[in-house]
């Protein structure tokens, strides 16, 4: 049976191993030291931390492996964990701050000895825009160089921002799936796929890749808005899309 134990049983483990050790039997535990952090390294205290064994459990409000945990005043936490699960999925928040663009992922990879680790949250711009998992924006507006388009189903779509895997983050920041709405004859029809990764210093998303990627502009976000703005290098065509959150 998989077993997993709160902060304050760290040191009865400790009582149990000691005791195992003088009767010649000793029982391994797998135990984490987990500390939380800002961007600039200072410790989160009361930051709520769940944790799952699966990524999917963790981006669909699955089920947690414990009742949830609280950082101390020294931002950390520590718990003994099933001696045969190395792989973890952790979710951390409080107010606005979160690791989802951090990480997420937890290994433990020592027996007796303490797993430490360090996870940073932030309030970013990207987990505004997809939410723990993802979010879904409907196009209102297209407006090309200055025109605005008549509605219609291209422009009128749904897009579903969605958070990129623990093992993709280092390529892209997530995808965007598109989708049908009513003003099309399929409602709910998926109208294809593609990539995005965010660019914090210009406050640009770029679609795509290679000779296909397109880089928008942000110029406007807010909690249920958002403006997006291209133009090519030599300005001779623009446009501007404009989307409402939905869910």
């Amino acid at each position: 049976m998989k077993k997993v134990y709160k902060s304050s049983l760290v040191f009865l483990f400790f009582a149990v191993i000691f005791s195992s050790c003088r009767e010649g039997i000793v029982e391994p535990v797998r135990l984490l030291q987990l500390y939380v952090v800002d961007t600039l390294g200072v410790p989160i205290s009361n930051a709520k931390v769940d944790f799952y064994f699966s990524e999917t459990a963790l981006n669909n409000n699955g089920a947690q492996i414990l009742e949830s945990f609280y950082t101390n005043e020294e931002g950390f936490i520590e718990l003994a964990l099933d001696i045969d699960i190395f792989d973890y999925y952790v979710n951390i928040e409080k107010g606005q701050l979160n690791n989802w663009y951090t990480n997420t992922f937890v290994n433990l990879p020592n027996l007796q000895q303490k797993n430490v680790m360090t996870i940073p949250i932030k309030d970013s711009f990207k987990a505004k825009l997809t939410g723990k998992y993802k979010k879904r924006w409907q196009q209102t507006e297209d407006i090309i160089n200055g025109n605005p388009a008549f509605p219609n189903c291209a422009n009128q779509l749904y897009h579903d921002f969605i958070r990129r895997v623990e093992t993709v983050k280092n390529n892209r920041d997530g995808e965007v799936a598109k989708f049908q709405t009513s003003f099309c004859p399929f409602p709910g029809t998926s109208e294809g796929i593609n990539q995005w990764i965010y660019d914090e210093q210009n406050h640009t998303i770029t679609f795509g890749i290679g000779i296909f990627a397109e880089i928008y502009k942000i110029t406007e976000f807010t909690e249920d808005k958002m403006t997006l703005f291209f133009a090519t290098p030599d300005g001779a065509f623009v446009k501007e899309k404009k989307y409402k959150l939905i869910n």
